[in-house]
């Protein structure tokens, strides 16, 4: 019998439907019951993908019992921590704080107030390993809370202040300075793992923020082997078992060191990040390696996660029938069945390059990774090089068609305005780097999609499905989107793109900046208020929405002359800079615009018809510290610093600016 949750949108709620407890959204209803009959709110917190929110679902949420006990004795809330990232952010941190760790599911009990008083993560359904079971915390919750109402209330009130707290008024303000830049840049590097790449022990995640950081900077400040540890992570999980060799992509992380099992979810935010990534490291080297897989990662976006309309969607699970990673690997048994038409010398190659072998890889099964040179693979077993890249190339293309007839992972197919928009500006700087029309016209269809759905009487909403909008945008929502519709007009150098970036530059300066502290709250007044008027200051997943905010006012500022716009930035950067710059993997998109900002090279608009004449000599990394305007008459881009940029008696000029001046035009590209 479904439960409360059957009338959501969410594909994360809609899971627990059918459940036993009988759940309630978050909302009025659940928050006023918990008052009137003086109960203590369980609220559980997760997202549609995440496999331990499978496994608790199955193991308690789906027990008759345990489903009695909350039933009877909490108000028991179900959130989808991707719909409601402002509850997920307050309660996360007040576990941390209890706990001193995080993740999901989420679960956490409240007074009926909503105060955090106890919470952890996955509970098992009996006791082990010294842990006691889910049934063992409920019943001790029932009796703490009717026996002992003192000591909750103190603890109550020392939580609700600890998570009121208000980290920019603690920190140390510092102006930006090439010292912090190096100092971040160390700290990644004593965090590098020089054997198998990444910035972490396991289990370790892409960081694509941090690696885009270290691209630039090791570019910028011709520090070879900054750039060569941000290089050898991309390519180390480019080899490895975290991203799909048959499908393209990436999965959110990997379990070992070695970048070899995945969790093998894959998530919009994680492939929209990467291939931005993939685009830098174009810019500084190219390679076959960088162009094929953010090829590869795109066609994946396209063909499984993208709506009719041009918006992508969330998240593809990583269990199937019940089971993480089925869809994903494969016994030798399985591969050579589905390439019998192969000669075996082939099917040998394949195997040999891809780690597979009769007895598996992992739990008896196969990842496929590489890690041998293809090359070397290729001379031992006596292929030409070029014809053992056309060999695997028609191997794994039967085995993708194989693999379409398995169950596939469950969709999640929100679509979320800021994970789009990392995707929107990771396509425009790949239509700029590799130069393809695909990319371009990728960005443009999905910049369409979020300026037609998603931005409704200049309000950007969060969350589209099944064709309406719901949930009004936070921090990230409006911060996201703005900054990618800079990248959009940069690209395009139609001027619309840059009006709606100013529009949303307005609201977040007008709703969410702190004039005080120099720094954005999360939500605006216009949001349901929570205990506290949190931030979104540190580089997780996603960028920050801080982070995310400082970049569009630079970039908005910069591209339209609004000096009020970088301004707000810069003092935005020297509330957090000294911080981020000693805890740098934990700001990695404050960093990249930092470095773009203190190393910043001018503005190159060229105007007139043939803009490649001088486009040429601004290609790859000299992008990252400038921005790049072709128009066929720039000055009809109705903003200040295009004013009077026309094409001089018919020829194409050449206009390079800095700091709100320009020198002479140019047309005769020998001069430039």
């Amino acid at each position: 019998m479904a439960n409360r949750l059957q009338n959501s949108t969410s594909p994360y709620l809609l899971q627990h439907a059918e459940n036993p407890v009988d759940w309630y959204p978050w909302g009025e209803e659940a928050l006023k019951k918990a008052e009137h009959e003086d109960k203590m709110i369980f609220l559980s917190v997760g997202y549609s993908s995440c496999h331990w929110c499978h496994v608790m679902e199955h193991e308690s949420f789906e027990d008759e019992e345990i489903a009695r006990i909350l039933n009877t004795h909490f108000v028991p809330i179900k959130v989808d921590r991707e719909e409601r990232p402002d509850i997920d952010a307050l309660y996360m941190e007040a576990v941390q704080m209890m706990s001193g760790q995080g993740g999901w599911p989420l679960n956490v009990w409240l007074t009926p107030a909503r105060v955090p008083v106890f919470g952890g993560t996955y509970f098992p359904p009996e006791q082990m390993q010294g842990r006691p079971s889910f049934r063992q915390i409920l019943l001790r919750m029932i009796e703490i809370y009717s026996t002992e109402r003192d000591m909750i209330q103190q603890r109550a009130d020392q939580i609700r202040q600890a998570v009121s707290r208000d980290l920019l008024q603690q920190v140390e303000r510092s102006s930006l300075s090439d010292g912090q830049l190096h100092e971040a840049a160390r700290f990644y590097r004593d965090n590098y793992d020089e054997t198998d790449g990444g910035f972490s022990t396991a289990p370790k995640f892409p960081m694509a923020m941090g690696i885009s950081f270290m691209l630039k900077y090791g570019y910028i400040y011709k520090k070879s082997k900054y750039y060569k540890m941000a290089a050898h992570s991309l390519e180390a999980m480019i080899y490895g078992g975290i991203y799909d060799h048959l499908g393209g992509g990436f999965h959110r992380y990997s379990v070992d060191a070695r970048w070899h099992v995945p969790h093998f979810e894959k998530m919009l935010y994680d492939n929209a990040l990467l291939l931005g990534c993939l685009a830098d490291a174009w810019s500084v080297k190219p390679a076959d390696l960088y162009r094929n897989t953010a090829d590869e990662t795109l066609a994946f976006l396209q063909r499984e996660m993208m709506h009719p309309d041009g918006g992508f969607y969330s998240a593809l699970d990583a269990d199937t029938e019940g089971e993480e990673g089925y869809f994903y690997i494969w016994s030798e048994e399985e591969i050579r069945e589905a390439l019998a038409g192969f000669p075996e010398r082939e099917t040998q190659l394949f195997c040999d390059v891809y780690n597979v072998s009769r007895t598996g890889n992992w739990e008896g099964s196969n990842i496929l990774h590489i890690t041998g040179s293809v090359e070397q693979m290729a001379h031992l077993s006596g292929f030409d090089p070029q014809e053992a890249h056309a060999v695997l190339y028609r191997a794994r293309e039967v085995l993708l068609k194989n693999r379409e007839s398995r169950t596939r992972p469950g969709l999640d197919d929100k679509i979320i305005t800021s994970w789009n928009a990392i995707l929107l500006k990771s396509l425009c700087r790949s239509a700029r780097s590799f130069g393809d029309s695909s990319y371009h016209e990728a960005a443009l269809k999905l910049a369409n999609f979020l300026s037609d759905n998603m931005v409704e009487s200049g309000r950007v909403m969060r969350i589209f499905k099944n064709g309406t909008v719901s949930q009004p945008g936070f921090l990230d929502d409006v911060a996201l989107l703005a900054e990618a519709f800079t990248h959009v007009f940069e690209l395009t150098a139609d001027p619309v793109w840059l009006n709606k970036a100013c529009d949303l530059c307005k609201v977040l300066v007008r709703e969410y900046y702190d004039k005080e502290n120099h720094g954005f709250y999360y939500i605006s007044d216009s949001h349901e208020q929570l205990l506290s008027k949190n931030r979104d200051l540190f580089d997780n997943a996603t960028p920050g929405g801080n982070s995310a905010a400082i970049a569009a006012l630079f970039r908005c500022g910069l591209l339209s002359g609004n000096k009020q716009c970088t301004e707000t930035a810069q003092e935005a950067l020297d509330a957090i800079m000294q911080t981020a710059s000693k805890h740098s993997t934990s700001f990695g998109y404050l960093l990249d615009t930092a470095l773009q900002l203190h190393e910043h090279k001018g503005e190159i608009i060229i105007s007139g018809t043939k803009p490649e004449i001088f486009s040429k000599y601004f290609t790859g990394g000299k992008l990252f510290n400038r921005v790049l305007i072709t128009s066929p008459d720039a000055s009809k881009i109705s903003f200040a610093p295009y004013k009077g940029k026309k094409p001089i008696q018919g020829e194409t000029a050449c206009y390079v600016c800095k700091d709100y001046s320009c020198q002479a035009p140019v047309t005769d590209p020998e001069y430039l």
